[in-house]
């Protein structure tokens, strides 16, 4: 009987959520430009720095032009702060504020890649210690607190250039690092 009152739940739910999602064509009750701005800033995948209204006198750049999009001191600041908060749990937010959606995904890659390897070492650690106490226990834990220490150095180095690289990408409008080696060389499964 709980099966069907869950049906029941969830099939309401899915109703409830599909019949406010068929009106998302028409849009009432909000300025039409604004939505027609937003739909081509999200289509552009352009940053929430570029998003900014453009000053008096500015009409003469380019809007493809990624001179007119560079971000002011508080953009920096505030990119800085999403970096070192919140980037500390998901590397690569502050390029993703940015708009730099390459680095920002490399980032992210390499700072998993640092969780994965982490995880793999503490599991080897406590493994090792678990197996017995003898040289093969120590060496399994052994090999697992050098697994561990190189994955907390992919978190970390993610992080920390994160932080480091931000600046330059607001500055630059989202564009990514020019030869800049130091993540490809990190991001050995995504090669773009």
């Amino acid at each position: 009987m709980m099966r069907v009152y869950g049906l029941l739940l969830l099939a309401g739910l899915l109703l409830s959520v599909s019949a406010g999602c068929r009106s998302l064509d028409s849009v009432q009750g909000l300025d039409e430009s604004s939505v027609s701005f937003a739909h081509a800033a999200y289509r552009d995948r352009t940053s929430l720095v570029s998003l900014q209204h453009p000053k008096a006198g500015d009409e003469t750049q380019s809007e493809d032009d990624g001179a007119g999009r560079r971000g002011s001191t508080f953009d920096v600041i505030v990119a800085e702060l999403i970096a070192i908060g919140p980037g500390m749990l998901v590397q690569g937010l502050g390029h993703r504020y940015a708009g730099d959606h390459v680095t920002s995904r490399q980032l992210m890659r390499v700072g998993a890649i640092g969780v994965g390897v982490g995880a793999l070492g503490v599991g080897l650690v406590a493994g090792g210690n678990e197996i017995s106490e003898d040289w093969i226990g120590s060496a399994v834990s052994g090999a697992g607190y050098g697994i561990g220490v190189i994955g907390v150095g992919y978190y970390l180095s993610a992080w920390i250039y994160d932080i480091y690289d931000t600046p330059r990408a607001v500055r630059s409008g989202g564009r990514p690092p020019p030869n800049s080696p130091f993540v490809d060389s990190l991001d050995f499964l995504g090669r773009e």
